[in-house]
This record gives structure tokens, C-alpha cells and sequence, in this order.
């Protein structure tokens, strides 16, 4: 087939924009597919010839071919032109361009012979899920075989030594934090941590009045869920583009029992409290006698610039207001199950009082087997290895959607989602999202209380539109094949 004239590929690439050439590049091939100018088996203009045309380096045309090679769109052999993949019907069916020139777009046809569009399983693009494949390596085989292998012994209620003490030198490397093991607890995860805390804190009010908790707005609505579950008075408290705002905490009568907080990095809008921020908010709960509950959730997952310090590392250690919640089921697995709570003297004392009722809740296998991964330093390789990985993802999701006009992509530092936000109702927009064959989630879900509708600075993080006139979505990304991705984000984008 003969390759297509260059004139005919309208292409335009502009140097001010915030996304790399190559990016924008791959945006509009897939734009020339979408529109049907490019189909299944039609020739692109040499890398050569295509750089020239466009002004750019050779380079840049190659690194945009490589992307959309790798995502299914295009396929290239030595000696050949690169072409739009023959196959594009079976890797991405949604594609207007899937079907050949030749022979038109394909159509089922139903008993009574009406044509019908492709049916299409959807795609899960739902956040809160990692990718497990790169996990299972020698090391993590041999931790949980030599786990396996030791004696059943009894472990102390705050958990195995030798795990407390694997996760005082994670939290030393990882996130600047100088505790001792004698500072933590083993939990069954972020939930069970929390649940523990309020029980604590609801058993000793003997039922008076229910625990008052201050949650961010919007916020991860599974602690929510917890809180709820367990009878807490929840008070939502505004957040901006950078986290918590420390301006408006309540006070006196109206201020709750404890706070959860997320400062290294907000969910799900990513942002990052500002050090003077943090020392506002300590001070706050001191003055109040609030305990704050750092949920260091997703912090380690940083693309941008290192892993940052926790709030509790500002905090006083011997006498402090802070309790820290940790999890590896970000990193690692959902659903492992392991966690750790570090709390002042006082408060771990008291934790362990109602532990001591309730028992712990992590198998001594479990704990044997992290304390053996995590001592190894396997851990801290796993999780550089899935930065990587998710900051090439992050990039697809980028390069994807970031060029559509009334669509904004908020800023992903970190973690394992995105937040999208367009000018369209939202119930309109996950209808749309649900033809088009994805499954995602309705940003209302990440709110609480009355801000969301009528705080447009608390729904306006990036800046743009409003609360009044603004839908958004949270998706997940990491979880997926390459494949799987590349055709969810066609899919969304089409939504879009």
C-alpha cells in the first residue's frame, strides 16, 4: 500500500506546551486514527522524512513510534515501512481506523439482520490497585518458605520483633523517620489500624458520645466507610490543591475527637502539605488535644523528586500528638494484610490494653515472612522497580488524555491514580464512561459533607472550572497489561 502523503497527516506540534514532543506526537497519530484517516495496514512517512517535515529531530519521531508500538497501535519490521497494525481490530476494536480502507468497519449483525456495534467486555480502570506481577521473586519465595519452615511460637500482642524492627529501618531509609521498634504495632492493614484506635478511644468514653472525626474533603472513602462502620460523628475539613487547609480547622466545641490526615500525599488529588502547613497543624492539635492520624498511604510510590518525610518526623516522639498509620498494600499487595501503627508511649499503651482484648489480628507466618523481606532490603528494590514502571504509566495516561481541550489531568506526583476533570456533568460523564466500555469512579464518591457543592476553591484544586459546573473521575492505571491500558485509555478518551 502506497504510504500516505505527508500533507494529508496534519500534525501539529507546539513547544510551549507542558507535554513532550514525542507525547504530543502520539496524540495526534492516535487522533489520525480516531478520525479514520489512518486505518489497520496503512504506511506512515518515514522517521526521516517525517522529522523533516515537522522540524524536529529524527529522534523525536522514533521515540513516538516506539510508544505507539509498544501500545499496539503501529508495528514495524527491519527493511519496512512502520505501519498502522494490521491487527488493530483485536488490540484496540474501539478505534474508528481498526478496519481497513479496503473493506470498511466492521458490524455484527443480530437474528433479524440489523447491523450492531462490537460488543466489548469493559475495562477496569478503577483505582486502589496495584500491579503483582513483578512481585514474585527469589526473595519473596524464600521469605515466606523459611517463614513456613520456623517454629510456631507465641508472638507479643504489638507483634513479631523482628518485624517491628524490619519496619523501624524501613521508615528510617524510606521516609526520614527515627523511631525505635518499640514505637509500633503490627496491624492488618490502614483499616484495621484506625478501627483500633477508635475502639480505644470510644471504650474509654464508655459510649458518652460518639468519636468525632475530622476527615479530608474529598478524601479515600474506605476510611470513611470504617468510620462509619463503627458509629464515628464525621466532620469534613477542606482541602486545596496543596492538602489540609490548616486556615480552617474547627476549634473549641466544634472541634472532633482526632483527624485523619494524608500530607505526603492528598487522596486522590496528590498534593503534598507544605512544611509550614504541618507545623500549623501540629500546633492546632496540641493547643486542642486532637490526636492526628497520618495515613502514609501511596508516599513511597513518588515520581517527582524522592519519597518525603513524614508529619510524624516533626513530631515529638516521646510525648507526641501524632499516630502513624502504614500499609504494603500499595507496593506490595492488597491483599496480604500487614501494616504497622507507630504511636507515642501513652497512646501505645493504650492501644495495646484493647489489643489485648481483641488479639492480634496478623498470622505469625505473615510477619515472619515481611520481617525477612523487609530486613533483606527487597522491599525498597520492589518499590523502585514499580516506580518506574508506574511513571512510564503515568506518562501514557499523560500523553493520552492531556491533550484533549476542557479536560484536565490533575498533576500525579505519585500513587497508583489520576484525577480527570471536564466541564460536563458528572452523572452525563459516567454514562459516557460506561458506553464507551470502561469502569471507572464518580469523583462525588471522594466527598464528604456539604463542601463539594458549594466550596468551589475545596472542588477547584488545579484551577479552571468550578464546582457548579465540573464533573470529574479518579482512574487506575497501574494494574493493567500494556495492552490493557493503552485500549482503556482509547476508550476513556473517546468518553472524554
Amino acid at each position: 500500500m502506497r504510504s500516505p502523503e505527508i500533507a494529508e497527516l496534519t500534525v501539529s506540534l507546539d513547544r510551549t506546551h507542558p507535554l513532550p514532543l514525542p507525547q504530543q506526537l502520539a496524540g495526534s497519530v492516535r487522533a489520525l486514527i480516531d478520525r479514520g484517516v489512518l486505518r489497520a495496514g496503512d504506511a506512515l512517512p518515514s522517521s526521516r522524512a517525517w522529522a523533516t517535515r515537522l522540524g524536529v529531530s529524527r529522534g523525536t519521531i522514533v521515540t513516538a513510534f516506539e510508544q505507539l508500538i509498544a501500545e499496539g497501535y503501529l508495528t514495524s519490521q527491519t527493511g519496512s515501512a512502520t505501519t498502522v497494525n494490521p491487527e488493530l481490530g483485536q488490540t484496540h476494536p474501539g478505534r474508528r481506523g481498526a478496519a481497513r480502507a479496503s473493506t470498511g468497519t466492521a458490524m455484527t449483525t443480530n437474528a433479524g439482520g440489523r447491523a450492531t456495534g462490537m460488543r466489548r467486555e469493559p475495562i477496569d480502570l478503577l483505582p486502589g490497585q496495584p500491579s503483582t506481577g513483578a512481585l514474585r521473586t527469589p526473595a519473596w519465595r524464600r521469605a515466606w518458605r523459611n517463614a513456613a519452615d520456623a517454629e510456631l511460637t507465641s508472638l507479643p500482642l504489638e507483634g513479631d520483633p523482628r518485624y517491628l524492627a524490619a519496619v523501624s529501618e524501613h521508615f528510617r531509609r524510606m521516609r526520614g523517620l527515627t523511631r525505635a521498634a518499640d514505637t509500633f504495632l503490627v496491624t492488618a492493614g490502614a483499616r484495621e489500624g484506625l478501627a483500633l484506635i477508635v475502639q480505644t478511644i470510644a471504650a474509654e468514653r464508655a459510649g458518652a458520645a460518639p468519636v468525632r472525626v475530622g476527615v479530608e474533603s474529598p478524601g479515600y472513602p474506605s476510611l470513611r466507610r470504617v468510620l462509619a462502620r463503627l458509629g464515628c460523628e464525621l466532620v469534613p475539613l477542606e482541602v486545596d490543591r496543596d492538602g489540609l487547609r490548616t486556615d480552617r480547622l474547627p476549634r473549641g466545641g466544634e472541634k472532633p475527637d482526632l483527624v485523619i490526615v494524608t500530607p505526603s500525599h492528598q487522596y486522590p488529588f496528590g498534593g503534598s502539605l507544605p512544611i509550614a502547613r504541618r507545623h500549623e497543624l501540629l500546633a492546632w492539635a496540641r493547643a486542642e488535644q486532637v490526636l492526628i492520624v497520618e495515613d502514609d498511604f501511596d508516599s513511597e510510590l513518588r515520581y517527582v523528586g524522592q519519597p518525603l518525610p513524614t508529619l510524624t518526623a516533626l513530631d515529638r516522639a516521646d510525648d507526641g500528638t501524632v499516630a502513624l498509620l502504614g500499609t504494603f498494600s500499595s507496593t506490595v499487595a492488597p491483599t496480604i494484610g500487614i501494616g504497622m501503627l507507630g504511636a507515642p508511649a501513652p497512646l501505645r499503651q493504650r492501644l495495646l490494653a484493647t489489643r489485648a482484648d481483641l488479639g492480634t489480628p496478623v498470622s505469625a507466618v505473615t510477619q515472619r515472612a515481611f520481617a525477612e523481606y523487609l530486613a533483606s532490603g527487597e522491599l525498597a528494590r520492589h518499590a523502585a522497580r514499580m516506580r518506574r514502571s508506574y511513571r512510564q504509566r503515568r506518562a501514557a495516561v499523560l500523553a493520552a488524555l492531556g491533550d484533549l481541550p476542557q479536560v484536565e489531568v490533575s498533576p500525579m506526583d505519585g500513587g497508583l491514580h489520576a484525577v480527570i476533570h471536564t466541564r460536563r456533568d458528572e452523572a452525563e460523564l459516567m454514562a459516557a464512561c460506561e458506553r464507551a466500555g470502561v469502569r471507572v469512579s464518580p469523583g462525588a464518591a471522594y466527598w464528604r459533607g456539604p463542601i463539594a457543592p458549594t466550596s468551589p476553591a475545596a472542588n477547584n484544586p488545579g484551577g479552571g472550572a468550578t464546582a457548579s459546573d465540573t464533573g470529574s473521575i479518579v482512574i487506575g492505571y497501574a494494574h493493567l497489561s500494556e495492552g490493557q491500558l493503552a485500549e482503556g485509555l482509547a476508550r476513556l478518551r473517546t468518553a472524554l
